[in-house]
């Protein structure tokens, strides 16, 4: 999964501004296909495009690549969701995330040492989504996903499109006209085999946790805002592991502490953004942790004033996720 979320952040067109390689896409998915470890691919969503599994069984996934904007009836510019509240702050981001590590860092480790699956709840968007075949820019229409975990790595999941959202009448006017794609709920499942890394339990030392998410690349700022939120989708980190995570982050260069907000299901927590062109188009992402026990609560990306070829006003968030539950079942 690792392989493949690397190549999908180098194909991505919001950031090289050039269409995706299929010829590339095409070899990692015959690599992953011998070697069975391919996982939770459909919450793999990237702006302007998308990868979509055609079939999850057994480690053999099938692919395409799809014209980012759909069909004419689609708006010219694509309804996509507020950005979060934030409420600044002039306290800096290393501060901030020691001052949540020293807390979480003494807790005791709850989490069952023997347990029958590693259990995540979420939610996502993307300006990728994707309804019905049909890339769906009239509306934002979310997706839960839920994926259970074994102690080897294997795993299943299953993912339901949430209703639409939109943020007046006029939206949801436009999103009618357009067919109301997205209308009734799509569900999609899928498994997958063993997974060696997947399966190791994660470094609580700084230097081991900068390392075991590296996983060999060359950890930037930018990698890291994209490498985080996918491990806190495949791991459930013990407080001492959420610690190591944080201070990580307080020891990478470029990142601000945004101040409090709250997410998109309600609940308070301590922003820390990352603006850059990362290769690519200028754009923020921000990650949202709980203050008390540094979890992981959501991840956004914005646009920030260029919105190169994508159909999307400026400023625009083109991605979300929310994490809202991260637990070991016995």
């Amino acid at each position: 999964m690792r392989d493949i979320d690397e190549v999908l952040r180098s194909m991505n067109p919001a950031r090289t501004g050039k269409p995706a390689d299929q010829s590339q896409l095409n070899a990692i998915l015959s690599s992953s296909r011998s070697a069975g470890t391919v996982r939770r691919v459909h919450t793999r969503q990237r702006w302007g495009w998308v990868v979509t599994a055609a079939a999850v069984t057994a480690g053999v996934v099938g692919y395409t690549v799809v014209d980012p904007f759909g069909v004419t009836a689609q708006p010219a510019l694509a309804i996509t969701p507020a950005p979060l509240r934030l409420h600044p702050s002039n306290r800096s981001a290393a501060d901030v995330l020691e001052e949540i590590a020293g807390r979480v860092s003494g807790q005791a480790d709850t989490r069952p040492q023997q347990w029958e699956s590693e259990h995540f709840v979420g939610e996502d968007w993307a300006l990728s989504t994707r309804i019905d075949n049909v890339q769906v820019t009239s509306a934002v229409v979310p997706e839960r996903r839920e994926t259970w975990v074994k102690p080897d790595g294997s795993s299943h999941w299953k993912v339901t499109s949430l209703p639409p959202r939109f943020q007046n009448k006029h939206q949801r006017e436009v999103w009618e006209s357009a067919g109301s794609v997205g209308e009734k709920p799509v569900r999609s499942s899928g498994t997958s085999g063993p997974d060696a890394r997947s399966a190791s339990e994660p470094p609580s030392t700084v230097e081991g946790m900068r390392a075991w998410l590296a996983n060999g690349q060359d950890m930037g700022p930018g990698l890291l805002y994209e490498v985080v939120p996918e491990r806190f989708q495949d791991h459930v980190f013990s407080p001492a592991q959420r610690a190591a995570v944080l201070r990580v982050l307080a020891s990478s260069r470029g990142i601000v502490y945004a101040g409090t907000v709250k997410d998109r299901a309600g609940r308070s927590g301590e922003a820390f953004s990352l603006t850059g062109r990362f290769g690519g188009l200028p754009n923020k992402r921000t990650l949202v942790f709980d203050s008390q026990t540094g979890s992981l609560l959501a991840s956004e990306e914005q646009l920030l004033g260029d919105a190169g070829k994508l159909r999307v006003r400026p400023y625009s968030v083109i991605q979300y996720g929310t994490f809202l539950t991260a637990e070991r079942l016995r």
